[in-house]
């Protein structure tokens, strides 16, 4: 053995004489579980310092709060029925019955609020900090993509599970978002088989997960190939990624201020749970009401008051992502100081204010009744109770019974 080889595997064992027998016996340190299986520690790659602030780790404090959501709905659904004649009563049972039920309810509820405020401040942070810009361009669209899968998806989904008067209001919403979508539209709408309650439950709990880990995978992958990004500020403004002798901190460092920032963080929502329970407004009486939407959706309804039409709601909608999808390829210059991206600023700064505005003016303005054009109800309400058992006999229109 040569002397470098024998001083490379030197570092790491060394043997002696068991008892004079001459067994070698091996003094490498012991190696941890998952160290020994996983090799972790090939994850601890350099990271700029930066990495540990509370500010670049909003991506990781999301990404807890959907694991979060994902173990307790899991959980959540063991006591929920989503067809639409027994949701309602599923949800009080939940509350008043199961031991813990209001507890697990209320903080899934407020977890799904605290994700999207982490959600929107990371944007901003990334948005801000110039980050959209080469090489990152790809982590930015993912990220876009993850933005609108959790809010128009699995948030909105997830208003209308619960079968109250607010969840009534947002499938009627949702019905006419469909009618924007042409063939599309029709197929997700139609309740020949199986009502839009159960068609969307199945969403929220099969296709909008599965497709938030796709995305999350993704993101993450980007992420790591880019490492984080160097401060938008001073002579790192222009830099895709500081030298190695500038990566002053790990990965796992940046993962251990992750999971302390948000152990605080959910676990302020875990009180918030205790103290305020999650709202059940009155059962859908199947006419349409004056009812706001949740805090995300706010500057939605505020546009649909001032002009009276569903179809700007989605045109709003369509129109921010696109503006965000848009960003990089518009804002190509490889400086990310905001001082110097003015014209990039004021267009964001344009699209926040008139966002904030919008939502000001509808919680601000009364509650106004918006009339849409009212979907099948007895399909929608009670379809897997209206719906013939294939053993039972159907009546045809002279009143005689018939086998189906």
């Amino acid at each position: 053995m040569g002397a470098t080889e024998g001083s490379r595997l030197g570092k790491h064992t060394s043997t002696t004489r068991d008892g004079g027998h001459g067994k070698p016996v091996s003094t490498a340190p012991p190696q941890g579980f998952l160290e020994r299986y996983a090799r972790i520690s090939s994850l601890d790659y350099p990271v700029p310092e930066h990495g540990r602030t509370p500010a670049y780790t909003l991506g990781g404090i999301s990404f807890v709060g959907f694991v979060l959501l994902f173990a307790t709905g899991v959980l959540l659904q063991q006591f929920f029925d989503p067809a639409p004649e027994r949701a309602y009563a599923s949800v009080e049972h939940l509350g008043k019955t199961v031991p813990g039920g209001a507890w697990l309810r209320a903080f899934h509820y407020w977890a799904a609020q605290a994700v999207v405020v982490t959600l929107l401040l990371h944007l901003a942070r990334v948005f801000v900090g110039g980050v959209y810009k080469a090489p990152r361009t790809l982590t930015w669209f993912a990220g876009v993509a993850l933005l609108a899968t959790a809010l128009f998806g699995s948030y909105f989904t997830g208003t209308v599970l619960k079968w109250d008067q607010e969840s009534f209001d947002a499938l009627m919403h949702y019905r006419e978002g469909l009618k924007l979508l042409g063939p599309l539209g029709t197929f997700l709408g139609s309740t020949e088989a199986v009502s839009l309650n159960v068609k969307l439950f199945a969403s929220h709990v099969t296709l909008l997960p599965l497709l938030l880990v796709l995305l999350l995978a993704a993101h993450f992958y980007l992420v790591h190939v880019h490492n984080l990004s160097p401060l938008p500020f001073g002579k790192d403004s222009t830099l895709a990624a500081l030298p190695p002798d500038r990566m002053t901190g790990t990965f796992m460092e940046h993962t251990r201020s992750i999971l302390l920032y948000a152990a605080i963080y959910y676990g302020l929502v875990g009180v918030l749970a205790w103290a305020v329970p999650a709202p059940l407004g009155a059962p859908v009486t199947g006419e349409e009401m004056s009812i706001k939407p949740p805090w995300p959706f706010l500057w939605l309804y505020g546009i649909e008051n001032l002009t009276g039409r569903m179809d700007t709601m989605m045109h709003a909608i369509a129109a921010l992502l696109i503006l965000l999808a848009l960003a990089p390829l518009l804002d190509r210059g490889i400086d990310r100081h905001p001082a110097r991206r003015k014209g990039t600023m004021a267009v964001g700064a344009a699209v926040l204010l008139a966002i904030v505005g919008f939502s000001l003016y509808a919680a601000i303005a009364p509650p106004q009744l918006h009339h849409h054009e009212h979907m099948d109800m007895e399909m929608d309400m009670t379809a897997p109770a209206a719906m013939p058992h294939p053993e039972e006999p159907t009546h045809d229109d002279t009143g005689h019974p018939h086998s189906p």
